[in-house]
C-alpha cells in the first residue's frame, strides 16, 4: 500500500491524511518504540495505516532489537531512514 491523502478508511469510511505516528512493540523481554513513522491516519476514527515498505523497515528495526536483546529501544524512524528533520520552531 502506498500512502496517499484522502483515501477512505476501511474501518469507518472517513477520510485519511498522511501524518506521523508512534509504533510500539512489547517483546516481553523489552520494548521497541519507533517515533515519527509515516502513516495514513483517519480523521474520523483515528485508525492508522502503514505502507508496505514502512512495515518492512519496522520489522527490521524490531528484529535488530531482538537480536541485541535490547530492553528499551527508542528509534526515530526518519533519522534511521535518512530523512530530513523538520525545521526548528523559532523561539
Amino acid at each position: 500500500m502506498k500512502l496517499v491523502d484522502d483515501f477512505l478508511c476501511p474501518s469507518c469510511g472517513g477520510q485519511t491524511q498522511v501524518d506521523k505516528t508512534t509504533y510500539t512493540v512489547d517483546l516481553g523481554s523489552g520494548v521497541v518504540v519507533v517515533r515519527r513513522v509515516p502513516a495514513a491516519i483517519c480523521t474520523r476514527c483515528g485508525d492508522e495505516w502503514l505502507g508496505d515498505e514502512t512495515v518492512q523497515e519496522l520489522e527490521g528495526i524490531v528484529e535488530d532489537a531482538k537480536k541485541r536483546r535490547a530492553q528499551t529501544e527508542i528509534v526515530d524512524y526518519q533519522d534511521k531512514m535518512g530523512m530530513p528533520k523538520p525545521a526548528a520552531m523559532p523561539a
